[in-house]
């Protein structure tokens, strides 16, 4: 099952570069990409990259914004050629804004370069925007138009780094993009690409910056790198081969990696939706050893779901994804994991916990019990927290006949992963007045950490305009303030 280390890069911080890799060397590319955008309340903020021969200690920019079918030309602002962002304020709520970016030869009005247009849509949005992709902006069309699946980790300097893959149902879903913050999440920047890649998640190990991802949707299962805070990246080493939708192949999320018992080990599932749903499985690696060989990784035999499992729920379709590998109070490891309930008796309410055997990682996993739990019909994360000496997520609470309901966002707590308790409600866009419904808003598969007495997540957001609730338009940040108390 384990195979090898691919040749080829992993990481990119050349648009044209990772386009030609995408799309073939006859794609048509620009020197000038709008690497970001951030539209908020009434403005946008956007961020370019120039890539080309020209000395651009010599350029100056030309931001065009318009509007209308008719494109009415709204604004035009000049930037000096050392700045590659610029905030545009001003603008109307719930409209749609077309923009992009014209490089001059400064003192002239001869273009050097100029990006390919994008859409944004302007609005109130919770949190800090750290991108933004339109439901009708095609500019990564290869891999998909919604930004899915974040990742969060803070790095020894300080630093915040976000990544997020590019999300459309049957597309090529192969392209992560990686974010960094410098202030405390308060402002962003572009980092790089990573391709291909998709339902990545970020970690720390012993100093480095690791990536554990697939090349696409049921791809390969990949681990790649960096040791200088996310800009580059070695080449991606493989540790399942590749399947698909039709024949079944590696699924996950950005979920926790944990190490207990001197190995690293995180979830992983094996399946497809196309074939009725997923069996579920660990993987682990020494925590001493060479993260990237592929030797070295143990991955259990997949267990497929089983209705006679004491307290599983009556009819429906159900199937197990996403497992959360976690410390129990006894000191065993398990996987606590989403469960879908939806058509079933119960519908909501249910999570599974499965034994991981943590002294025979290639042992296959054991069911342990149903437990009682908000939020299971969408992708959470759990980590303990030694100070309070509980567990903590935050989940999608249901209070709809949607059991798919995504616009209330609930931080719980638990001191023994079967009793979970509501804190509060860290979003809640049902009950304040939102003129979008649940079937439009999403804060959904949340990646979190502790931050001192502070947990900072980030959102694969849907609000102002997005496709639906589950294909969602933003990524943003949030910190939750004194959660313990």
């Amino acid at each position: 099952m384990i195979s090898g280390v691919r040749k080829q890069a992993w990481g990119y911080l050349n648009t044209r570069e990772l386009t030609r890799s995408a799309q073939g060397d006859g794609a048509v590319c620009s020197d000038l990409n709008i690497v970001r955008l951030a539209p908020g309340d009434g403005k946008l903020r956007l961020d370019w990259k120039y890539e080309g021969s020209f000395d651009a200690g010599k350029l100056a920019y030309e931001i065009r914004v318009t509007s209308g079918a008719d494109e009415a030309e709204l604004a035009v602002v000049q930037v000096p050629g050392s700045e590659n962002s610029t905030e545009i304020s001003g603008l109307d709520n719930a409209k749609e804004y077309r923009v992009s970016v014209r490089a001059v030869a400064e003192g002239t009005a001869e273009p050097v370069a100029g990006s390919p247009v994008r859409l944004v849509r302007t609005g109130d949005v919770p949190g800090t925007v750290v991108n933004y992709i339109h439901p009708d902006d095609y500019t990564y069309g290869f891999s998909g138009r919604s930004p899915a699946s974040p990742s969060i980790v803070k790095l020894p300097g300080g630093e915040w780094v976000v990544s997020h893959d590019v999300f459309w149902g049957k597309a090529g879903q192969n392209l992560t993009k990686l974010f960094r913050s410098a202030d405390e999440g308060r402002t962003w920047s572009f980092l790089c690409d990573l391709y291909p890649c998709f339902w990545g998640k970020l970690f720390l190990h012993r100093g480095a910056l690791y990536m554990l991802g697939t090349s696409t949707e049921y791809g390969a299962l990949l681990i790649g790198r960096s040791d200088d805070g996310g800009a580059t990246w070695s080449a991606p080493s493989e540790i399942i081969p590749a399947g698909s939708r039709e024949a079944r192949g590696p699924h996950k999320a950005p979920m926790p990696v944990v190490e207990h018992r001197g190995r690293l080990w995180t979830a992983v599932e094996f399946g497809s939706w196309q074939t009725g749903g997923h069996d579920t499985g660990v993987v682990s690696v020494p925590a001493d050893g060479d993260l990237l060989d592929p030797a070295q990784w143990t991955v259990t035999p997949f267990l497929p779901y089983s209705s006679e499992w004491p307290g599983t729920i009556e009819g429906g379709k159900p199937s197990l994804l996403e497992g959360n590998v976690v410390v129990a109070p006894d000191g065993k490891l398990v996987n606590v994991l989403r469960y879908n309930t939806k058509g079933g008796s119960p519908e909501y309410g249910r999570a599974i916990m499965l034994n991981v055997n943590d002294e025979r990682p290639e042992a296959p996993l054991t069911f342990r019990k149903v437990v009682d739990f908000h939020g299971n019909m969408s992708k959470f994360t759990i980590h303990y927290d030694a100070v309070s000496g509980k567990y903590w997520s935050l989940v999608n609470r249901v209070t709809l006949p949607n059991v798919s309901q995504r616009n209330i966002l609930t931080l719980v707590w638990s001191e023994d992963l079967e009793h979970w308790h509501i804190q509060k409600d860290v979003l809640n866009y049902q009950d304040n007045g939102w003129p979008e419904d649940d079937t439009k808003v999403g804060f959904q598969y949340v990646d979190w950490q502790f931050d001192g007495d502070n947990i900072v997540y980030a959102s694969r957001t849907a609000i102002n305009g997005a496709f639906n609730y589950h294909n969602a338009n933003y990524i943003t940040f949030h910190t939750i303030d004194h959660f313990r108390s």
